[in-house]
């Protein structure tokens, strides 16, 4: 039996026993389930081609499988033992150089994740793929213009011809170039190629597109003195070349985009490049639009874009051709090669973790590429998490930059809170829309000015129950309520996507009443809009109706130029977003999730409250707000009311410090899930026990492990779930435990997924 392909190619590089050799030694982190990279041998044919953040293919196991990694590290050293060879290198160029490798090192230490697979997350597929490039065949004297002219061999007058273009250029001229510039057919060309005199090779080039000519407009206003003093101290620490980290703590609508802006060009008029992260693509929309007209050069990335964009862009920014790179998550990583200042735009945005491994945090890896390249990092909120402002105030390179009130002393909006059970008893039925919030939104309509209702939730209505025998409308893979969506008429699991026609009676045979739909998802809020307010032009934004890149642009420039009176939406709408004529912000149903086992859920309640509320009154238009709630009582909502975010987060902070919670405490979660309840909970059990004798042996303190409990979603995807929450003082601290636990295979389960987020952000 002849070897196969792996035997053959990891067999020519192995040695004997103790045998010394000395040659390029390439490390390399593969694409499996392992924590450790391997070391192999470059060939000599492979020793121009292999570079740091390379992809290659290595031979893996006893059997020599072959599969694919990242080059971590290189190397001349000696070695005496048996070493395997790389056995190809798969890409031309990368995107990840040795700065993007050491920081994914860093990520994968600290969120427990292989670094592969960390790698591998840090480059989008469609770059890697090199999409949007074309095959080029260039071609070039294999010989000097003397052997040719001394071979005895007579030029024809096309051949010199094509022989003399070539010879006026020592680079590779592309084929169809060559053959116009010279005059003659491909056949002259191929008879070159055949008799040895002319090599051509195909490649993949990028046809990069020319930027157009940008009128830079600058506004006329000018700034404030807190903006001043912002830019003047995110300056400084440019000016000095160090890292720090500046919160730019500012209400809604005090300018925080122009700091921005202003920093961001003095980073380019230093010969620098910038990165401003955003958590939503709305918000990229709006943005990209302000910053086209401050900026010559500006990438845009975000899930939106098609691959071909997404490829070109990151050519774009690692030429150095463009000077702002403005994105969600994943822009974080964008081959800058000079960045200087690096901007997080609403920081405390729970959509800036990553919900897949590795499970990352947008704004910390921000803090952590700044911190590795010396550079300032600003983190920009009208309302901070929790951890942001507890560091601002008590580590040594964080500073605290206040811009107190808005842009032209405009008032902040005036924020009612309806008791949704009041209107209950006064009405003996389930209102969507509160008498005051009708009036208010009734009175901006009357004077012709905008309106924003954000609903917490999509669909028509959140539950379908039978009030004979109080059954409710389930997903037979999860336990969570169906959503009911009046197109097409069906019911949807928002998890699991289990669709199911909407039932009208009880499926109970003994009980066969008519079901009752309750809850108010986007789609019930804009029938009865339609209903009260028919003359009202209503939008829906939703992950239902934004379903094309194009249509995000659209609504912003139709709301812009008010061809739409009310904007219904999700969160999506709720923050960043600058319209002026905005007089009307509504929250149908601010307390939804509230009440779910998450001990950030009234930290997200003060933060949605706040932001939704800061679309309001922006311009010269008075703002009104109206939050309907049937826990009025919540600290949340009391200190929102009053737009008191110090008092909120000093009552949260003491809250949290009692607890042992963040930012007191680090927390990993570990949510193991078995289609067999029994199993699931046995195994997170012997984890638990596990986990316990780890801290013992490490000799840890303030250590512990809470659980195992069954998760808020205790059935998702048709598997059962409990989790446990590791808590230790420190990061260093949790890196040791998860370390030592890996090492020694504690955290292998018979459970049929483990998952490990290490500083979680929601605990459903």
């Amino acid at each position: 039996m002849g070897k196969s392909r792996a035997q053959e190619a990891t067999g020519h590089l192995w040695i004997e026993e103790g045998e010394r050799r000395e040659g390029l030694i390439a490390d390399v982190a593969p694409l499996i389930p392992t924590f450790r990279t391997y070391s192999f041998a470059i060939p000599t044919e492979l020793s121009d081609s292999v570079q740091i953040g390379h992809r290659v293919m290595v031979p893996i196991g006893k059997r020599g499988r072959l599969v694919r990694g990242f080059v971590t590290a290189l190397d001349r050293r000696e070695w005496d033992g048996t070493l395997r060879p790389i056995d190809s290198v798969l890409d031309s160029q990368t995107f990840l150089t040795p700065e993007l490798v050491e920081l994914g090192r860093e990520i994968a230490l600290h969120y427990h994740c292989p670094l592969g697979r960390t790698l591998q997350a840090m480059t989008p597929e469609a770059v890697r793929r090199q999409r949007g490039f074309r095959r080029v065949r260039v071609a070039r004297l294999a010989l000097s213009i003397d052997e040719i002219r001394q071979s005895g061999t007579r030029l024809t007058a096309q051949r010199e011809a094509l022989v003399n273009r070539l010879a006026e250029s020592s680079e590779f001229v592309p084929v169809d170039q060559l053959l116009e510039s010279s005059g003659v057919s491909t056949g002259v060309l191929r008879a070159l190629v055949k008799q040895g005199w002319v090599e051509v090779e195909t490649r993949k080039e990028l046809t990069l597109p020319t930027d157009p000519e940008t009128l830079i407009v600058d506004p006329t206003f000018e700034l404030n003195a807190d903006q001043r003093a912002a830019i003047a101290a995110i300056e400084s620490a440019m000016d000095t070349a160090e890292f720090c980290v500046t919160l730019l703590f500012g209400v809604s609508g005090s300018g925080k985009t122009e700091v921005y802006i202003q920093a961001m060009r003095r980073a380019i008029e230093a010969g620098k490049q910038a990165i401003l992260l955003v958590p939503e693509i709305v918000l990229t929309t709006q943005l990209v639009q302000r910053l086209a007209q401050r900026f010559s050069h500006v990438a845009v990335h975000h899930s939106a874009l098609t691959d071909v964009q997404r490829s070109i862009m990151w050519q774009q920014v690692a030429a150095g051709r463009k000077s702002v790179v403005i994105g969600t998550r994943s822009a974080v990583f964008a081959p800058c090669p000079h960045l200087g200042l690096i901007c997080v735009d609403e920081e405390q945005e729970s959509s800036y973790k990553n919900l897949q491994a590795p499970r990352f945090h947008v704004r910390d890896v921000a803090i952590l590429r700044a911190q590795r390249l010396g550079i300032p990092v600003v983190l920009g909120s009208a309302t901070p998490s929790i951890e942001t402002w507890y560091n601002s105030g008590t580590r040594a390179h964080y500073r605290r930059v206040a811009l107190p009130s808005r842009v032209n002393d405009l008032p902040m909006p005036k924020i009612h809170i309806v008791d949704m059970r009041d209107e209950f008893a006064e009405q003996k039925r389930v209102v969507v829309m509160s008498r005051t919030m009708e009036r208010l939104l009734g009175e901006t309509l009357d004077r012709e000015e905008q309106a924003i209702l954000m609903v917490n939730r999509r669909g028509y209505a959140h539950r379908v129950f039978c009030p004979a025998c109080k059954s409710r409308l389930t997903c037979p893979n999860c336990n969570v309520s169906l959503v009911v969506h009046t197109a097409g008429g069906v019911s949807i699991c928002h998890y699991c996507r289990t669709r199911t026609p909407t039932p009208t009676r009880c499926a109970n045979v003994a009980c066969n009443e008519p079901l009752v739909q309750m809850g108010m998802g986007t789609q019930r809020v804009e029938e009865v809009l339609n209903t009260l307010f028919p003359r009202a032009r209503v939008r829906r934004v939703d992950s239902d109706t934004m379903r094309h890149r194009d249509q995000y642009r659209q609504l912003v420039d139709d709301f812009t130029d008010r061809k739409i009176d009310i904007l219904i939406g999700t969160q999506m709408i709720a923050k960043g977003l600058d319209f002026p004529f905005v007089s009307f912000v509504g929250v149908v149903d601010a307390d939804t999730n509230v009440m779910i086992g998450d001990f950030r859920a009234h930290e997200k309640l003060f933060h949605l409250v706040t932001q939704v509320a800061g679309r309001a009154g922006r311009a010269d238009a008075s703002g009104q707000v109206v939050v309907q709630t049937s826990t009025p009582e919540l600290p949340a909502l009391q200190f929102a009311l009053t737009h008191d975010f110090e008092g909120f987060v000093k009552e949260e902070l003491e809250i949290r410090r009692r607890v042992a919670l963040p930012p007191f405490r680090r927390v990993t979660r570990i949510v193991l899930a078995h289609a067999r309840s029994e199993t699931a909970q046995r195994e997170a059990e012997a984890l638990a026990a596990r986990i316990v004798g780890a801290i013992e042996s490490l000799g840890l303190e303030y250590a512990d492990v809470l659980g195992p409990n069954p998760c808020a979603l205790s059935r998702l995807r048709g598997k059962y779930r409990f989790d446990l929450l590791l808590r230790t003082k420190t990061a260093t601290a949790m890196r040791r435990l998860l370390g030592e636990m890996e090492t020694n295979r504690a955290l292998t389960t018979k459970a049929e997924s483990t998952m490990i987020d290490v500083d979680p952000v929601a605990l459903t």
